[in-house]
């Protein structure tokens, strides 16, 4: 009996020489992935929907034994106006979605609040015009809830954010840069919906240093992006 769900395609790969294989955080499993076959084949019309965290809509066969679900068919599930075409925005998504696809691999049950937060925050910065440079700072900050680490946010006047416990102190460790709280504080209490910045340029690359080596230090195995330097060159 086939089966559906929504789903963000995190990565994919090719598969012998006409298929490939998908990488996505479904609505309704959790990650998962599926082979869609003849991908490569001129007739195939439906190229234009396998973006990075594009939603799609994907009907397929459960699996038997040990074998990848098989994709029956698949369609576009929400329509981002620019999120794809624009470079600073594409960027951001292709960094967001590198990391998600390292820490989404073995979150293999249904999550709804955690998909619905992916797609609340991807629409958000679909919709923003301009100030939106530090979206994937606030976006991984406000994942960490999810990931069960995010910061403890007592005594933020002390002048350390301690990285490796996620707490406030007087004392930081040689990771931790000199009075990094202040700068700790302003994410932990900025809103994107405020629709501006909240960062300067040297601001916003430490606390990409910052927020990344947390990330290292609470997830195991967790490796810094390839897309890192392409995100770190245009905020320059």
């Amino acid at each position: 009996m086939m089966q559906n769900t929504k789903a963000f395609l995190l990565s994919y790969i090719k598969y012998g020489d006409t298929s490939l294989i998908l990488r996505c955080y479904t609505e309704e499993y959790g990650f998962k992935s599926f082979i869609l076959k003849n991908y490569f084949f001129k007739k195939y019309r439906k190229k234009y929907f396998l973006f990075i965290l594009n939603e799609i809509e994907i009907i397929f066969y459960p699996k038997k034994n040990d074998s990848l679900e098989l994709v029956k068919e698949i369609n576009p599930s929400y329509f981002f106006k620019e999120i794809h075409t624009d470079l600073i925005k594409s960027s951001i998504l292709t960094f967001i979605g590198e990391i998600l696809n390292q820490i989404l691999s073995n979150e293999h049950v249904k999550d709804l609040s955690l998909y619905q937060f992916i797609k609340t925050h991807l629409i958000a910065l679909d919709n923003r015009k301009n100030n939106f440079a530090d979206f994937h700072l606030y976006f991984l900050i406000n994942l960490s809830k999810y990931l069960g680490f995010y910061p403890l946010n007592t005594n933020s006047k002390l002048p350390y954010f301690n990285l490796d416990d996620g707490i406030f102190s007087l004392k930081g460790k040689s990771i931790n840069q000199e009075n990094n709280s202040h700068l700790w504080n302003i994410l932990l209490e900025y809103d994107f919906n405020d629709e501006k910045n909240c960062f300067n340029s040297t601001q916003r690359s430490q606390m990409l240093e910052e927020i990344l080596t947390y990330y290292k230090m609470h997830l195991t195995n967790f490796k810094k992006p390839t897309s890192l330097d392409i995100l770190k060159l245009i905020f320059e």
